[in-house]
């Protein structure tokens, strides 16, 4: 749920709070963040395209 919570970003399941990553762990949270918001980008341009397109 942790890792769940750290890629949506627009969403919120709490799990974040409840965890304080120390050293290369911290650093791998800020990837999956990273991640998480490219996806929804991603997924934000596909739909954008397909929508545009119909």
């Amino acid at each position: 749920m942790y890792t769940v919570d750290l890629l949506l970003p627009i969403v919120d399941l709490g799990q974040e709070r409840a965890f304080n990553p120390e050293g290369p762990y911290q650093w791998f949270s800020y990837l999956r963040v990273a991640a998480g918001w490219i996806l929804a980008t991603t997924i934000a341009a596909g739909a954008a395209r397909t929508i545009g397109r119909r």
